[in-house]
């Protein structure tokens, strides 16, 4: 072991971290009390004092690496923190030949989804042996095909979860069946991830007592399949921990099997009711060693479960499960940025009486305290507007071109961005932008500028795939509604076409090994149905078929493309999901003259309604590696944990909707199992609360410069300004 002067001064070393932690994340980092709550503000550094603690607790402690788990928001997060731990254990293994034997790849460290089905499987817990996980296509795939509510089209009952229900727009009617079966995930997903009571929803009658008596027999549908879907994997792995069956995991055997010591909990802000059940009963042995780590005003996951009352009353679940409060330390440094983007980001947090209602934000908090190297007395927080919000996006590619690049005051495009709400190309989000940056020749990078479903490389394989099992385009005239109109999704198979045939018209790319292949392909299948003539599976799948696409051009190619090729991968993924339904083998029909139809009709309204129905979008979970020489526009959610020398944000005038997470943390309330009081809210007061939050994120990104970009209106309008006091706002506030 090494002492723990040390221990500080190796990773302080230029070949490890490169300089000394503060006062207070030293206090972090040595604390041995119990349970510590750490709230860290931006730029403060709390990655370096979960890496060093944990290193403290290894090399210092001498505590078994088996014997601690770590938990990340994101897989992204857990390699990041995975790959700064072997970088500094170097140096540490350098000064102390002792430490060569610990062993990183022994700490349990994930998201928690990820390590509860390793630690389930790991202790051959019986309700989680031979059980698929479901990911969530095949989660919607299931509920379709094997939930009950999903055929149920009583239209009170949807009526009452109408939040629930996505782009439904004629409501004198129920929702379609995807429509139901989505709503349907969401609902059944709260319900396990809000820890409720469904007995005490089958008390309060009505409609609750029939979506109870639904999610029983959804429940019971996947025991019955031996499935289980990620919210109901973190239900599974609670129940492991309160029953004997987990002894051996958390106190260990006395020989082989280490007990589990210390929980570390990153992004603490974005952890729900039954995650918060989890790590108070992995934390449960005294002396209670978990460590949560995290900023509640910096939670932006509300719309996947997350609950910021966690992060906020983390000491009221500590005294209450455990009897004893947890140690409160505060981060409170910003080494990000200029003096007056702390001030001001500061200044907008508190300035809301939405933030002032107690539990909204963690008791005692600080101010956050400028202690960035950059200094200098410009005007770091700016203002470009225009009296007309159609001429803001010139106004933004002319500061970037003619004043940030012109002027020399950066030297790269990438050192700058632009935050939205949404990145999108389209009139009402970034489209304009981009068309400006286009005008001045600057070029973009935006890898959300296009819904999954709309990008070329997503819609040109799909048609391929249309081209080869359907070479008549039956889907154009046989599938109608009541009335006799081509059913919605009809219309964007053809678009799927259009955009092939506008990829084949292009002469930079190369089509023609795609084009034999499904010429070759439309000749064959009808000769091998012919041999199969008694109505058999043919030796295929759609799954194989997406392969041998993808191993042609422009396919190849494009999947040298970082961006196009997690498309391409996802696309895969979805059709692995739909593949273990075991309904994509390929049939002929009775006669041996073609394709089953029942193949095909269960192809186009059971996954191809999916596809376009379910608003499938781009994982958020991917590596954002901004290319230089480009200027990179980016959703504020793609841009969190990241930060930039000038940071515009744009859509200030922008509210966000009040939708399924902010109703149901409400009406999921009063059947909630939980161990303290929770300060409920409305609705419209959470997502005010979100707008606040989302753009506090925004704006302390900002190293150097943060530059508002709105109208008087946008500024006026909403949440964009400290207090949405515009004249204050107006007069401490440069104008571009």
């Amino acid at each position: 072991m090494i002492n723990l002067t040390t221990f500080h001064s190796c990773i302080a070393q230029s070949n490890a971290r490169g300089y000394d932690l503060d006062n207070k994340q030293k206090e972090a980092v040595e604390y041995s009390g119990g349970s510590l709550w750490l709230i860290a503000g931006p730029g403060s550094g709390k990655s370096e004092v979960l890496v060093t603690r944990t290193l403290k607790l290894l090399c210092v402690d001498g505590i078994k690496p088996r014997s601690i788990l770590l938990t990340t928001f994101t897989q992204k997060a857990a390699r990041n923190l995975e790959d700064r731990l072997a970088t500094y254990l170097v140096a540490l293994q350098n000064a102390d030949s002792s430490l060569r034997d610990v062993d990183l790849a022994e700490i349990r460290i994930g998201t928690l989804h990820s390590l509860c089905n390793d630690i389930l499987q790991e202790y051959r817990y019986p309700k989680y042996q031979n059980v698929r996980l479901l990911d969530q296509v095949e989660q919607d795939l299931f509920v379709y095909r094997h939930a009950s509510i999903a055929d149920h089209q009583d239209l009170n009952f949807w009526t009452q979860f109408a939040h629930a229900v996505r782009d439904w727009r004629d409501k004198k009617y129920p929702p379609n069946k995807w429509k139901r079966a989505k709503a349907a995930v969401t609902l059944f997903n709260h319900i396990v991830e809000d820890y409720v009571d469904v007995q005490k929803m089958i008390l309060a009658g009505e409609n609750w007592a029939t979506l109870a008596g639904f999610y029983q027999q959804y429940t019971q549908a996947l025991r019955d399949k031996y499935r289980c879907d990620f919210a109901h994997l973190q239900a599974c792995f609670l129940e492991f921990l309160t029953s004997s069956a987990s002894k051996r995991f958390l106190e260990g055997d006395g020989q082989n099997q280490l007990p589990l010591l210390h929980i570390l909990v990153d992004e603490y802000q974005d952890t729900n009711p039954i995650q918060e059940q989890i790590y108070l009963a992995l934390a449960n042995q005294t002396p209670h060693s978990i460590t949560v780590v995290g900023d509640d005003d910096q939670a932006l996951y509300r719309f996947r479960g997350g609950n910021v009352s966690c992060m906020v009353n983390f000491d009221k679940a500590c005294l209450a499960a455990f009897g004893v409060s947890p140690k409160q330390i505060q981060l409170d440094k910003n080494y990000r940025s200029h003096s007056s983007i702390v001030n001001f980001f500061n200044d907008y947090i508190t300035s809301f009486p939405e933030m002032k209602t107690s539990g909204v934000r963690a008791p005692g908090k600080n101010p956050v305290n400028a202690a960035s190297s950059i200094t200098g007395s410009y005007p770091a927080v700016s203002w470009i507007t225009q009296k007309n919000a159609g001429n803001l996006p010139d106004a933004v590619a002319s500061l970037i071109k003619n004043h940030l690049i012109g002027d020399g005051i950066i030297s790269d495009l990438s050192q700058c961005v632009l935050l939205m709400r949404s990145a999108k190309d389209s009139k009402n989000n970034a489209g304009l932008y981009l068309a400006a940056f286009q005008k001045y020749n600057i070029p973009v990078y935006n890898p959300r500028s296009k819904s999954f479903m709309e990008s070329e490389e997503v819609q040109c394989l799909l048609a391929a795939l249309v081209q080869v099992i359907d070479r008549k385009h039956t889907f154009s005239y046989k599938y109608k509604d009541p009335t006799g109109k081509p059913l919605s999704w009809v219309a964007t198979i053809d678009e799927w076409f259009k955009t092939l045939d506008i990829v084949r018209s292009k002469s930079q790319v190369a089509t023609q090994q795609l084009d034999d292949y499904l010429k070759r392909s439309n000749e064959e299948l009808p000769k091998l149905c012919a041999f199969n003539n008694q109505s058999v599976f043919l030796n295929l799948n759609l799954l194989e078929i997406i392969y041998r696409i993808l191993a042609l051009e422009p396919f190849q190619t494009w999947q040298q493309d970082p961006v196009r090729n997690l498309r391409l991968s996802k696309v895969s993924r979805l059709f692995d999901g739909y593949h273990s339904f075991k309904l994509d083998g390929l049939r002929s029909n009775s006669d041996g003259t073609d394709l089953d139809p029942g193949f095909l009709h269960r192809f186009y309204s059971m996954f191809i309604s999916y596809l376009i129905d379910a608003g499938i979008d781009d994982d958020e979970d991917e590596e954002v590696i901004v290319p230089q020489g480009y200027l990179p526009v980016m959703t504020i959610h793609q841009a969190k944990g990241l930060e930039f020398p000038f940071v515009l944000v744009g859509q200030l005038g922008k509210r966000g909707e009040v939708g399924a997470a902010q109703i149901l943390e409400r009406d999921l309330e009063p059947f909630r199992q939980d161990i303290y009081p929770r300060n409920t809210r409305t609705p419209e007061l959470l997502a005010v609360e979100d707008d606040i939050r989302l753009l506090y994120v925004a704006y302390s990104r900002a190293q150097h410069g943060l530059i508002l970009v709105g109208t008087q209106d946008h500024i006026k309008n909403h949440v964009a300004a400290p207090g949405r006091n515009y004249t204050n706002f107006r007069q401490n506030t440069l104008v571009i």
